[in-house]
């Protein structure tokens, strides 16, 4: 028994230095990448908030030996601190990958769930007179255990929706996205997704501690990365976001059916026609950039890549679509393949890996685009060049 609960002490001080750890590694990156966003800083209060949170929590079962007193009441105050911690991971992930649109309801949903467990813990301690109260426990577990599902679906579900907004936009494999938000949501989501099972049992708390500790650390260092380019990210995002504050909705009848646009389709198709000085300007600013090698740099979106031919992304959307006929993404996609292709002719010594990064693709993205485009890998692609 002493062995037990000296296991669990060590459990404790070490989940308790992690915390801190944690929120210090949190508020000295604030020094070293000061040109966030304000969104981005928000975001880093709350996580600093929680975990402070953890590290109360974490003292004050080493303090008063909550789990010592039993599984029950170490559950019943792991439920009072892990629900406003858990909502504030979810809230995050919301927040940075997915913009202003989507918090409404899930600042909604943390506001209930908070409040039921509350009124829960409330009722069973005036009810029992103490933290023993296995009644009020079970309701309590049960609506953890429903909002932990919650929290960890619905932003796994909107990131992967914006996620695909990402890619079309940027019209490349959104590495760093992928990177930021992606791996290290799935990796807290699956370690949170043990708790419910883990905090009612001492022995399975044991062994879920670490991981979930692990996947908590991994997370903070992504979104502390994720600091240093935020903006470019936020580019993206935003630039979805704003087109879908400024959309209406409007039929346009052809042919007995209908045909729903938003108002920026309609202005570029209705209200804008470019001249042949427009296109010529448009083109040469395009093969300036493109001499230069501009395609090459990873983080590219309309947005960026107006802004860098000095014209606005409206004139952009509209030369590619009446001179290319394509999309941004199609054809960016499209001309660094073309150009992946002509440095492998011109310089069958380099690496794949090289070109790739030359061109703005990673590795597996340049693999997977010559596949879907020649049917070939890019071996074979290299050995029929060659050949012929």
């Amino acid at each position: 028994m002493q062995d037990n609960d000296t296991l669990l002490l060590i459990m404790q001080a070490g989940s308790m230095g992690t915390s801190l750890t944690l929120c210090l590694l949190l508020v000295l990156s604030r020094f070293q990448k000061p040109d966030t966003t304000k969104i981005y800083e928000q975001i880093r209060l709350l996580l600093i908030f929680a975990m402070l949170l953890l590290f109360i929590h974490y003292a004050l079962q080493m303090g008063y030996g909550f789990r010592a007193q039993g599984d029950d009441v170490g559950a019943l105050i792991n439920i009072l601190f892990y629900s406003p911690v858990i909502y504030i991971l979810s809230y995050s992930q919301i927040r940075i990958g997915c913009g202003s649109g989507y918090q409404l309801r899930h600042i909604l949903a943390s506001i209930v769930s908070m409040l039921l467990i509350f009124s829960c813990f409330l009722y069973g301690f005036l009810h029992y007179g103490s933290l023993h109260m296995k009644g009020a426990l079970h309701t309590m577990g049960l609506l953890f255990f429903i909002t932990m599902a919650y929290f960890i679906l619905y932003p796994a579900s909107e990131l992967r929706r914006v996620g695909k907004l990402v890619d079309e936009e940027s019209g490349r494999e959104p590495v760093q996205y992928k990177l930021y938000m992606r791996s290290g949501t799935i990796l807290l989501d699956l370690a949170a997704a043990l708790i419910p099972f883990s905090i009612f049992y001492t022995p399975a708390l044991a062994i879920a501690g670490p991981i979930i500790l692990i996947c908590l650390l991994f997370y903070i260092i992504c979104f502390i990365a994720l600091g240093f380019d935020i903006r470019t990210v936020k580019n993206i995002i935003t630039d979805e976001s704003e087109k879908q504050k400024t959309a209406r909705v409007a039929s346009v009848h052809t042919g007995g059916s209908v045909k729903v646009q938003d108002e920026d389709t309609l202005k570029e198709e209705e209200l804008f026609t470019m001249g042949e000085e427009d296109k010529r300007h448009v083109s040469l600013a395009i093969e300036n950039w493109r001499h230069n090698q501009g395609y090459g740099q990873t983080e590219l979106n309309s947005v960026v890549l107006a802004t860098r031919l000095n014209i606005s992304k409206r004139m952009l959307v509209q030369y590619l679509r009446e001179v290319e006929g394509k999309t941004f993404r199609i054809w960016l996609s499209d001309l660094r393949l073309e150009e992946a292709k002509r440095m492998m002719k011109e310089h069958p010594d380099y690496s794949n890996e090289t070109i790739a990064e030359a061109c703005g693709f990673s590795r597996t993205y340049l693999q997977s685009k010559f596949k879907e485009s020649t049917g070939l890998t890019i071996n074979e692609w290299k050995e029929s060049s060659l050949a012929g």
